[in-house]
């Protein structure tokens, strides 16, 4: 029942943002033909009220009617409070691409989506376990066959390419990064914990790019250079929040960046190959030219 609820919440939300002011025979004639009414039910216009009711109380959305000779119109009056909220943008985007595919199933085999490992059933119990601040008993093991066994406390989860993952606290002190698709065994205790007063997700992460934080290494002034079509790619879609575009001439453009440069930076700053350049600082440059150097040695002659 709560998760049908969400979808209409979602619906409604998208529906308006998507068509701006709309009486309310069209949103009941929009929620007939959506793919979300599944059921085929039919909007009242108490259900409508009671919608927006909740999406106001649960998402601070603010829809307001707009009265006019014989029609009223209903429109979200604060759409900042989307923008400003990056998760509910994040899940009204996710929920709008979801309806448009649920409506195009028919060509199903036409659409290609990407597989994501990303260990969604473990998801649900550490949101409840920060929704409730809980202790976790976590059994894991990575890649390489490190195991861990212990009770954590779950900080914040994080999606990052393509996987989700979970910052936690240790008993020691300690903060350790766990990725969900490799959790092994997972379950809440009833031990409540203190979550610490000055700790803010967001602050922990913003001078990184990745999963990788708390590592001791300062922050930096980063220059790069990118060539072909690589400029309008970072143009569109930045490395990091931090990102400027500095000069396009003579066919390339140079950006700055001021982060920590990671193990997850320096991957991707690889993934361009030979349309990137480290610039500066020197240091950074080196580093990247040894790690070149070593995948041709790979290759041999």
């Amino acid at each position: 029942m709560v998760e049908l609820l969400l979808k209409r919440y979602l619906w409604l939300i998208d529906t308006l943002k998507r068509n701006g002011e709309m009486a309310f025979d069209e949103i009941s004639d929009k929620w007939a033909s959506s793919p979300v009414n599944d059921n085929g039910s039919v909007l009242t216009k108490r259900t409508f009220y009671n919608h927006c009711q909740a999406i106001a109380r649960h998402f601070g959305i603010d829809i307001e009617c707009r009265r006019g000779r014989g029609l009223n119109r209903y429109r979200i009056v604060n759409p900042e409070a989307i923008e400003e909220n990056s998760l509910t943008k994040w899940a009204l985007d996710s929920f709008s691409l979801g309806e448009l595919l649920l409506g195009n199933a028919n060509i199903a085999d036409k659409i290609l989506l990407e597989d994501i490992p990303s260990g969604r059933e473990w998801l649900e119990p550490i949101l409840t376990a920060l929704q409730q601040n809980r202790e976790v008993e976590l059994s894991y093991e990575n890649f390489v066959g490190v195991k861990f066994s212990d009770t954590i406390s779950p900080l914040c989860v994080k999606l990052f390419k393509r996987r989700w993952y979970v910052l936690t606290q240790l008993v020691d002190g300690r903060k350790r990064i766990f990725s969900l698709d490799r959790i092994k065994s997972l379950e809440l205790t009833d031990k409540k914990i203190n979550y610490p007063g000055n700790f803010s997700p967001q602050d922990y992460f913003r001078d990184v790019f990745g999963i990788i934080a708390g590592v001791d290494r300062k922050v930096e002034n980063i220059v790069i250079r990118t060539y072909a079509e690589l400029p309008g790619y970072l143009r569109s879609l930045p490395i990091h929040h931090s990102q400027k575009e500095l000069e396009s001439k003579d066919g390339h453009t140079d950006f700055s960046l001021r982060l920590i440069p990671t193990f997850d930076f320096i991957q991707e700053l690889l993934l361009h190959r030979d349309q990137l350049e480290v610039i500066e600082p020197q240091p950074l440059r080196d580093e990247i030219s040894n790690l070149i150097s070593k995948t041709l040695k790979l290759y041999g002659d």
